[in-house]
């Protein structure tokens, strides 16, 4: 089986390294950091039985509001003494959520914390610690809207109090090429001390990252996560339908970690399939790594008359 990430050009092969097929994955790594931290997308332990009422994702992942005031109001009929079941308590999270892209006057510290938790080797480098990413966070948004971590291409879950409850960051083929040295200003800026690995974190994932080639009419996810909280209840799908739903966009692709089996089953609910074979991750290759691409379904076409 060959394990070269074929698919993706640009990469650098200190990190794609290969993988033999008997490879184990674990969260925890060699300083003993358990980084199951509940943050990362629309997990569920494995051993909790599958829901199959209203935040089970359907294929279009489509909110149906009219079901969740439905829901509310049936809810407020009844006893107060009666407690209220899990699917009306999902139904009244999903009411109160509402998604639309990131701005200047959203609350950077809840965003900081979305994105510090929701890759395990990236924006632990990227910012040093999480007091840290409260202060840089905001410095890596662009009003470009060509730029990796635009407003314009970046959306949130908030929820009725307007706290950020998820994030979406997605990039396309217009993607400019990452700039270190610009972020590397930013972040100078603040006069927060430079994180120990700002150079592998920036001239290495985040230029990885935008350096493979997307093809025209094609989205790519780069990062999504739902607030421990508030995951199980289908806002991960809402996040990723708002981006794969946009008139612009053919097809949508993402990687997803062999640790994140929660993730990769609701990305096979949304319809993406697996493309070439497997690469190791960064930064040392230990874990496996799956590209997959989720392609617009066309209207069939017309019968000639």
């Amino acid at each position: 089986m060959n394990h070269e990430k074929s698919f993706i050009p640009g990469t650098n092969p200190n990190w794609d390294l290969k993988l033999s097929d008997g490879d184990a994955n674990s969260l925890v790594d060699e300083s003993g950091h358990n980084w199951d931290n509940g943050y990362n997308f629309d997990e569920r332990e494995e051993d909790e039985p599958e829901k199959t009422s209203f935040d089970d994702l359907a294929d279009d992942t489509e909110f149906n509001p009219e079901a969740a005031r439905k829901a509310r109001e049936e809810a407020a009929g009844n006893s107060d003494s009666a407690p209220k079941s899990e699917e009306v308590r999902n139904h009244e999270r999903q009411l109160g959520v509402e998604i639309s892209n990131l701005t200047p006057d959203d609350n950077f510290e809840q965003v900081a914390e979305a994105l510090y938790l929701v890759d395990q080797y990236i924006f632990p480098d990227l910012f040093d610690n999480e007091e840290k990413s409260k202060t840089l966070a905001k410095e890596l948004f662009s009003d470009d809207p060509n730029a990796l971590f635009s407003y314009s291409k970046t959306m949130v879950a908030r929820d009725e109090d307007g706290n950020v409850v998820g994030i979406v960051v997605y990039r396309d083929s217009n993607c400019t090429p990452w700039d270190t040295e610009a972020v590397r200003k930013r972040f100078e800026s603040t006069g927060v001390d430079l994180p120990e690995n700002f150079d592998r974190a920036n001239s290495g994932y985040m230029k990885k990252i935008t350096d493979a080639e997307l093809p025209e009419g094609a989205v790519e996810i780069e990062f999504v996560g739902v607030r421990d909280d508030y995951r199980s209840n289908g806002i991960g799908g809402r996040l990723m339908g708002a981006v794969m739903n946009k008139p612009e966009y053919t097809e949508a692709h993402l990687d997803v970690l062999d640790s994140h089996p929660g993730a990769r089953k609701l990305y096979d609910k949304l319809g993406f399939k697996p493309s070439g074979d497997k690469f190791g991750n960064y930064p040392d290759g230990s874990e496996g790594v799956q590209h997959m691409i989720r392609k617009k379904p066309q209207p069939a076409p017309a019968e000639a008359l």
